[in-house]
């Protein structure tokens, strides 16, 4: 709510409870009524997309951990939600519903107060309560989500829901104290026994979770019957100011539990009429026959009108939602996005997002679980034929897109993601053990190899052999060999090594030696012979032309000269 401060919130039986701030009404219907200028202000369409849009934290540097650290960093992309035009019009249905359905029910009125006086009385003294003719009910503006399962439904109520405290404290309304507590929205799931008592009790039963009342046992016996229940549920609507009544999942009542499609059409046209609340009722297609055409010809005059969600068709929308997901990768190789993975991804989900979400993130923890590390077509097509095997009959429905195919397969069991990823994480935590154990190995024998290199080192050390000979040795026996043939044959290797490098220095030397030996040998030949024909050395040196005269160097370097110029001329 706009405007809250910390200190406005209270914890009540686990929920948020807010103390009411009044903000001036624009429109003038909503003028001085505590309960709807209690309410959040009506948004923008660019405000809506904002507050819907959820874009979970991510860093890059995340896909270098572990892969246990990336299979919870996966758990994030079910956070993801990119709004779009039916969840504008949603928060739209939404907001104006609530704002109708307080329109006449503002308890500073004084035919509000006497209303709800008489019910309580009514219930007091155990008799039925006619239904008034206020106009309470005709504002009470609810409507229908018809759709496949997975396709957002409730994921995108829950969002808008969010916008909205469900607990408001009253304390003063324009200087006069007035204690409320006001519950601007109530959701029901249906209840698993399908029946229609059963989702009155779950009524009564949310309210005490909220409040900490006593209301299950005081009006949800089960002598009492539904008539009698929802004369207390409309009662209870009016003294905590709900403002809008979500029942989910209506295509699990069962009609045969509920006394037939008769009985329960009249229960839903009841609960409308009597509350006087919005009520949104939300199921998939096999809801259908429970808001069949006389249901909705009693909800002509709500204005609402009902939304049908079918899948996402492939189209600028789809390619917004796959550009925002497919930003969160946590393989070590980025996979980057292109036409002809966004068309598989459509074809293997069917434009169905929660499907889509799922095999993008199992695509991933099995490129993960594998070791490839990267996102691939032939990876998602397997994970499409071995995890969404359970929905593949729906999905070759959709394909087809025949009606009367798609129906049959309405309820079909969702994707069990705590499942597959164990199934996956089993492989992980394999693979981990593996890689654990291999590390420990080298360790040992990393650890192992030093003790037995500075044991070997040491001793050849001692046989005078030069430091960095013996490090070079030792390393290449390591290397050749490996540390299993002992300290003994280590050493060994080692000396014969050393020995043989030793042996081969010697033998340069010698043959250096040798040579010099032979160069000055061969001089002092020469001079003696210079000496045996009266020459001195260095006449001697210039008849055997070992040595040449300089001028006949610099005769010979003209001659090169000149014969070089006449050439070039």
């Amino acid at each position: 709510m706009q405007g809250l401060a910390a200190s406005d919130l209270q914890i009540l039986h686990g929920e948020e409870m807010v103390d009411a701030i009044y903000s001036d009404q624009i429109v003038q219907d909503y003028q001085s009524n505590p309960l709807i200028e209690a309410l959040p202000p009506i948004f923008t369409e660019e405000e809506v997309v904002d507050q819907l849009s959820v874009l979970p934290p991510y860093d890059e540097k995340e896909r270098s951990l572990n892969a246990n650290y990336r299979f919870h960093c996966l758990q994030r992309l079910f956070q993801y939600f990119q709004p779009f035009e039916n969840h504008l019009d949603l928060e739209q249905r939404i907001s104006r519903a609530i704002r109708q359905g307080y329109l006449h029910r503002n308890p500073m009125k004084k035919e509000e107060v006497m209303r709800v006086h008489e019910s309580y009385r009514a219930i007091k003294e155990g008799k039925f309560l006619k239904t008034y003719q206020t106009e309470a009910k005709r504002t009470a503006a609810g409507f229908t989500i018809i759709g496949l399962s997975g396709i957002g439904k409730s994921t995108a109520i829950e969002r808008v829901l969010s916008f909205y405290p469900q607990l408001i404290k009253h304390h003063e309304y324009q200087g006069k104290p007035f204690i409320y507590t006001q519950i601007s929205w109530l959701k029901l799931d249906c209840p698993f026994d399908g029946s229609l008592k059963g989702l009155c009790m779950s009524f009564f039963a949310e309210l005490d979770r909220l409040l900490g009342s006593n209301y299950l046992n005081k009006f949800g016996a089960q002598k009492n019957t539904t008539d009698l229940m929802l004369q207390r549920m409309a009662h209870l609507s009016s003294l905590h100011g709900i403002g809008l009544l979500i029942i989910d999942e209506i295509q699990h009542l069962s009609l045969s539990k509920s006394g037939g499609s008769d009985k329960m059409l009249n229960f839903f046209v009841t609960l409308v009429n009597t509350i006087g609340i919005p009520v949104l009722m939300v199921g998939t297609n096999k809801a259908i026959s429970i808001l069949q055409s006389e249901f909705r010809q009693a909800r002509r005059g709500s204005g609402q009108g009902d939304m049908v969600w079918s899948q996402m068709p492939q189209d600028e929308s789809w390619d917004l939602f796959v550009d925002g997901m497919w930003e969160y990768q946590w393989t070590t190789d980025f996979t980057e996005l292109t036409s002809d993975f966004s068309d598989l991804l459509y074809e293997e989900s069917q434009g169905i997002l929660d499907i889509a979400v799922k095999l993008f993130m199992l695509a991933q923890v099995r490129a993960i679980s594998t070791g490839e590390e990267k996102i691939s077509k032939q990876i998602v097509k397997q994970v499409a034929r071995d995890s969404l095997r359970l929905v593949q009959p729906m999905l070759n429905a959709l394909r087809s897109g025949i009606p009367s195919e798609i129906a049959k397969y309405e309820d079909i069991r969702p994707i069990d993601m705590d499942e597959e990823l164990e199934r996956y994480k089993s492989s992980i935590d394999f693979q981990e053990k593996v890689r654990i154990q291999k590390k420990l190995t080298q360790q040992k024998r990393q650890k192992k190899e030093q003790s037995l290199l500075e044991e070997v080192t040491l001793q050849l050390l001692a046989m005078d052999f030069e430091p960095k000979e013996v490090q070079s040795a030792v390393k290449k026996v390591f290397k050749d060999t490996g540390e299993d043939i002992g300290k003994s044959m280590i050493l060994k290797e080692a000396v014969k090594l050393l020995i043989d490098k030793d042996d081969k220095k010697v033998a340069s030397k010698n043959k250096k030696k040798k040579s010099m030996s032979i160069d000055e040998n061969y001089l002092g030949r020469l001079m003696q012979e210079g000496r045996q024909k009266k020459k001195s050395v260095h006449e001697w040196f210039l008849d055997k032309n070992i040595i040449k005269q300089p001028l006949d160097e610099f005769r010979e370097d003209d001659e090169h000269a000149a014969l070089v110029s006449h050439s070039v001329s």
